[in-house]
């Protein structure tokens, strides 16, 4: 201990440099505070400005941890995703395979979700072609449904709170989804085709686009899984 005071006591500045230093924290009533300390003899001064920018500085950090907290992103919120396909056979859309087509995931937004999950999917089927080489026809078109768990409909008609929440319970009851991911055939296909080679002999359909996208559309009897 003696060692550490005898260390502080030779890096000691004057009470000038503290001030700069106190004014360099932007510590508030300085020239109170000098004016007040003036008559006081040089230690007391010197001693006093260095208790004062400890106090300061304390309370800075303490602030400043705070501030940070309230920066940090909210609690994520959860969300219910589905994805589903269509093609020119199909009378609406369908669940599309894999466990990757549907389940709950946290994030902030749902748009953010649908695009994601939309995304991760195509990219699924491009690295697991073979799997789904005989359902991958150039007619398809893929749509993700996003629901928000907490403002969706509680209880979804037909289904008590004991169901659990999901994506093919808000589907079944044509609850409108918080967002919805389109993609086409050419769109599909431009992804797949920078992970694979390109399909040959191509011929593109692309569905109607705004039907896809309207309220009416959405809770229609298309809207349903197998």
């Amino acid at each position: 201990m003696t060692k550490d005071l005898t260390g502080a006591r030779d890096r000691l500045i004057s009470p000038r440099e503290l001030h700069q230093v106190a004014a360099l924290l932007n510590m508030p009533r300085l020239d109170e505070y000098a004016v007040r300390e003036d008559g006081a003899p040089y230690t007391n001064r010197q001693a006093a400005m260095y208790a004062g920018i400890a106090a300061w500085a304390r309370l800075s950090a303490e602030a400043a941890e705070r501030l940070g907290a309230s920066e940090e992103p909210e609690d994520r919120e959860e969300f219910a995703y589905l994805i589903e396909y269509t093609d020119r056979h199909a009378k609406g859309w369908y669940p599309a395979p894999s466990d990757e087509s549907s389940g709950m995931t946290l994030a902030d937004r749902a748009e953010t979700v649908a695009q994601t999950v939309l995304t991760r999917y195509i990219n699924h089927l491009a690295d697991n072609r073979d799997d789904y080489e005989l359902w991958l026809v150039d007619s398809l078109s893929l749509r993700a449904s996003v629901w928000h768990v907490n403002t969706a409909e509680p209880y979804p008609r037909g289904l008590g709170p004991d169901h659990p929440s999901s994506p093919y319970a808000f589907s079944d009851a044509a609850i409108p989804p918080h967002a919805v991911e389109i993609r086409t055939p050419a769109q599909i296909h431009r992804v797949m085709d920078r992970r694979i080679a390109p399909w040959p002999d191509t011929v593109f359909w692309e569905p109607e686009p705004a039907a896809g996208l309207t309220p009416a559309y959405l809770a229609s009897a298309e809207h349903h899984h197998n």
